[in-house]
C-alpha cells in the first residue's frame, strides 16, 4: 500500500522500477494474427488492481460516457443498445464500424504520458512512473531460447490499468473527430460511428487523419459499413473500397446490428454452435457430473446471457438448448433417463431457493433484456445524445443507482412470484424437499469449485446420489431389505444404526467444528467429561445426571473470554417417520429444546459454562444455535488470521455442507453386512508366519 501511495505522488528514476514493470510475454492466437499479453510481477497487478479501483470515477470523467470501457457499468450493452436505437431513426443511412492495427501496442506513448497529465491528472504520477522508460519483455520457448524485447510503445496488455489509461487517451481522439450529424460509441480501440453517408466518410476521414498522431492506425480492410438497401449505390459511390459495404449487418461488440434477418441468422448461428458444445458437455457430464454442472453454472451459462441481455427477442432462438438441457444434461447430472417436469421447475431456481441454478433460458431472456435496458438507460441516453459528461440523473430525476434499484426490485418481485407459483404446483412430496433445499448451508455443496485439496470434489455417484436426495428421486442399484430386517430404502438408511453411518456422520461434523475451534480458541477438548454430581438438583426432570456424563466439543473463550463453552452435535434425519410433516425449522427447535433440558442447566449450574446445540439436518440446514455459531466462529477466525467475514462463514457452511452430503451418501450406500473372515492363516503374528514360511 505505501508503494503505491508513494508511485502516485512521486516521481521515480526508472532504474529503481525495472524489475517490478519487467514482464513474461505470452503470445495468444487471434485468428488471425497474435495477441500479445505481457504477465507482469504479481505485486504489480495488485497495485494496478488497487489504483484502478481508486480512481475508477476519476478515469469514468476523464473519458467521458462515449468511452464505454471506462469502469462503466454494462458499458457494453449500452453502446449496443444506443447503437441500435441510433441506426433504426429514419436518418441515420448507415453504421460504420472502424477496426485499427494493434491499437493498444500502437498506441503514441510520449504523447499520451504528455496528455495523461491533463486528463487524468490523479493517474498521470502512476502511470509516468510505470511507463516512462521502455520495459523488458520476456518470451520463453523460442526453440529453447529466451527472447527478450523492449516495450517502447502502446500500453502492456495484462497490465490492470492498461484499459483504464488507454480509454483516457481516446478521449483526445472523440472530441477531436465529432462531426455534426454523426453520433459516435466506442469500446477500447473498437469505434462506431453512425449518421448520413457523407457526415460519416467525413468522420472516417478525420479519424484517419487524427489517429496517425496518437498511434490509432484504421485498418481499413476490417472495417465494415452497414447501409440501409436504398443507400447502397450511394455508398459504394462515396468510400470505394476503403472499407467493406454490406446491408445485410454486422456483429457489434458481439451482438447483432443491421437487419432483421441478419439478426436471426446471426443468433440461429449462435445458438447451433452452443448446442454443439452443450452435446460435448453433455458427454462430460456422464463421467464428471460435478464438473459439468460447474462448467455450465459459472461459464457456459453466461454465453447465453449476454446475448439475451443485448439481442431482442432472443428467447425465440433458445429452444433448441432448453431441448438439450432438459431431455439429455439435466438427466444426465441425475443419472436418469429423464427427469419430471415438476423437478426442472425447481431445479430452474436459484441453489439459495432450492434449485440448481440452471435457469430456463427461454422465460429468462425477455427479464434479462429487459433489465439491461433500463440499468444501461441513462448511459444509451448520453450515448444518443453525444453528450461530453455523464449526465447525475434523467428526465424524470432517476439516477443510475435508482434504475439498479428498480430492476433489483423488480427482479425480486419476480422471483417471489415464480418461487409462490411453483410452490402451488409441486407435488406436496416434492414440495417439501425443495423447501428443505432452501434451508442456510443446505445448497453450499453445489457452489464450490470440485476441488480435491479442499475436500471438495465428489464421486460421480456421490454427486448423482446427492442430487436425487435432494429432489426425492429414488436411488437405484440398493438391497430390497437392510440387515436389519426392514425395507430398505434412503429414509430407513438415514435412520438405520446398523454399520455405524449414523454415527460417522456425526463424528464427522464434531471432528470438523473442533478443529477450526483450535484454531480460534484455548482448552479445546473432544468429548469432554462433565464433572460428577454430588446432590445437584435440577429443575427439568429429563436433565442429564449420569456420572462420566460427556458431550462433544468443550473450548475456552469462545462466547466469553475465561469461560468455557460447550457444545453437543446432532445430525437428525429430517425425513424421518416421526418428523415427516414436520418443517425443519420445528424439526431443529425441537432438538434444541430436547438437547438444552439434557444439558443446559448442568453445564451452567455445574460447569459455570456455556451450553450450545448444534442441531444439523441430514439436508444440510443448521438449528438457529447452530447458524450463531457458525457465524461467531466465522468472526473469530477471520478476526485472529485477518481474514473476511465473508469468505470464512462462506467456507465453513461449504465445508459442513460437503461433510453431511458425503455422510448421508454414505449412509445409503454404504455396507452394513459385517465382513466375514475367509482367509487360511491361523495367526495374526506375521512375523511368526514369515518365519514359518521361510520367508523372514
Amino acid at each position: 500500500a505505501l508503494l503505491t501511495r508513494q508511485l502516485s505522488i512521486n516521481a521515480y528514476h526508472p532504474s529503481l522500477l525495472e524489475p517490478l514493470v519487467a514482464c513474461r510475454l505470452i503470445p495468444l492466437a487471434k485468428s488471425p494474427g497474435i495477441r500479445p499479453i505481457g504477465v507482469g510481477e504479481t505485486l504489480r497487478r495488485i497495485m494496478g488492481k488497487a489504483v484502478s479501483w481508486v480512481l475508477k470515477e476519476d478515469i469514468k470523467q476523464a473519458a467521458g460516457p462515449l468511452q464505454t470501457c471506462a469502469s462503466h457499468g454494462a458499458g457494453a450493452e449500452a453502446a449496443i443498445h444506443g447503437m441500435r436505437e441510433i441506426f433504426d431513426k429514419e436518418e441515420t443511412e448507415a453504421v460504420l464500424l472502424v477496426d485499427a492495427k494493434n491499437a493498444f501496442n500502437c498506441l503514441n506513448r510520449k504523447a499520451a504520458l504528455h496528455n495523461i497529465r491533463f486528463l487524468c491528472p490523479p493517474l498521470a504520477n502512476y502511470i509516468i512512473n510505470t511507463y516512462r522508460e521502455p520495459s523488458r519483455l520476456f518470451v520463453t520457448g523460442c526453440k529453447g531460447e529466451k527472447l527478450e524485447i523492449r516495450s517502447e510503445e502502446g500500453t502492456t496488455q495484462g497490465d490492470p490499468l492498461a484499459m483504464g489509461w488507454y480509454a483516457v487517451e481516446t478521449r483526445l481522439l472523440i472530441d477531436n473527430t465529432r462531426t455534426d450529424g454523426v453520433s459516435q460509441v466506442w469500446l477500447a480501440d473498437d469505434a462506431a460511428g453512425a449518421g448520413e453517408l457523407r457526415k460519416l466518410l467525413q468522420w472516417y476521414n478525420n479519424l484517419e487523419t487524427c489517429g496517425n498522431k496518437w498511434g490509432y492506425l484504421v485498418n481499413g480492410s476490417k472495417c465494415w459499413l452497414i447501409v440501409k438497401p436504398e443507400v447502397e449505390e450511394k455508398a459504394k459511390e462515396l468510400f470505394g473500397n476503403r472499407v467493406n459495404i454490406t446491408t445485410k449487418g454486422k456483429k457489434h461488440l458481439g451482438a447483432a446490428l443491421g437487419s432483421a434477418e441478419f439478426r436471426d441468422h446471426y443468433s440461429r448461428k449462435l445458438v447451433e454452435d452452443w448446442a454443439k458444445q452443450l452435446e460435448v458437455l453433455c458427454d462430460i457430464a456422464m463421467t464428471q457430473p460435478q464438473a459439468a454442472y460447474t462448467a455450465f453454472v459459472r461459464g457456459f451459462n453466461s454465453k447465453f446471457t449476454y446475448f439475451q441481455r443485448t439481442i431482442p427477442d432472443f428467447g425465440k432462438y433458445l429452444p433448441p438448448l432448453q431441448h438439450i438441457l432438459d431431455n439429455k444434461f439435466i438427466p444426465t447430472l441425475f443419472g436418469t433417463q429423464s427427469v419430471s417436469a415438476h423437478v426442472l421447475e425447481a431445479v430452474s431456481l436459484p441453489v439459495r431457493h432450492g434449485g440448481l441454478g440452471i435457469p430456463n433460458l427461454v422465460k429468462e431472456a425477455a427479464q434479462q433484456f429487459e433489465g439491461s435496458s433500463k440499468i444501461t438507460s441513462l448511459h444509451k441516453q448520453a450515448i444518443i445524445d453525444q453528450l461530453d459528461d455523464m449526465p447525475i440523473e434523467d428526465s424524470d430525476g432517476l439516477t443510475a443507482h435508482d434504475w439498479i434499484q428498480q430492476h433489483v426490485s423488480e427482479k425480486a418481485e419476480v422471483l417471489k412470484e415464480t418461487l409462490r407459483q411453483l410452490d402451488e404446483s409441486l407435488p406436496e412430496q416434492l414440495l417439501r424437499f425443495v423447501k428443505q433445499a432452501r434451508d442456510k448451508g443446505a445448497g453450499n455443496w453445489l457452489t464450490a469449485l470440485p476441488l480435491a485439496s479442499q475436500g471438495f470434489n465428489l464421486s460421480k455417484s456421490e454427486f448423482r446420489d446427492g442430487l436425487r436426495l435432494r429432489y426425492n428421486i429414488p436411488i437405484t442399484d440398493i438391497p430390497s431389505y437392510c440387515v436389519c430386517g426392514e425395507p430398505f430404502n434412503t429414509s430407513h438408511a438415514l435412520d438405520c444404526k446398523k454399520g455405524g453411518f449414523v454415527s460417522q456422520r456425526h463424528d464427522n461434523v464434531r471432528d470438523l467444528f473442533t478443529g477450526l475451534l483450535n484454531r480460534c480458541c484455548s482448552n479445546v477438548s473432544s468429548e469432554p467429561h462433565l464433572t460428577d454430581l454430588q446432590g445437584e438438583i435440577f429443575q427439568h426432570r429429563t436433565a442429564n445426571t449420569a456420572q462420566g456424563a460427556r458431550l462433544d466439543i468443550k473450548a475456552r473463550n469462545f462466547w466469553r473470554q475465561g469461560q468455557d463453552a460447550y457444545f453437543d452435535v446432532r445430525v437428525t434425519h429430517v425425513n424421518a417417520k416421526s418428523q415427516a410433516h414436520k418443517s425443519t425449522a420445528s424439526i431443529f427447535k425441537k432438538h434444541e429444546e430436547n438437547k438444552k433440558r439434557e444439558y443446559n442447566e448442568r453445564v451452567m449450574e455445574v460447569e459455570h459454562g456455556t451450553f450450545t446445540p448444534l442441531i444439523i439436518g441430514t439436508n444440510g440446514g443448521m438449528g438457529e444455535e447452530c447458524q450463531r455459531f457458525v457465524k461467531w466462529l466465522a468472526e473469530l477466525l477471520a478476526s485472529k488470521q485477518m481474514e473476511s467475514y465473508a469468505s470464512t462463514v462462506s467456507w465453513i457452511r461449504t465445508k459442513l455442507s460437503f461433510e453431511v452430503i458425503r455422510s448421508a451418501v454414505l449412509g445409503v450406500r454404504g455396507s452394513r453386512t459385517p465382513w466375514k473372515r475367509t482367509s487360511s492363516f491361523h495367526t495374526d503374528d506375521f512375523g511368526l508366519l514369515a518365519h514359518d514360511a521361510g520367508i523372514d
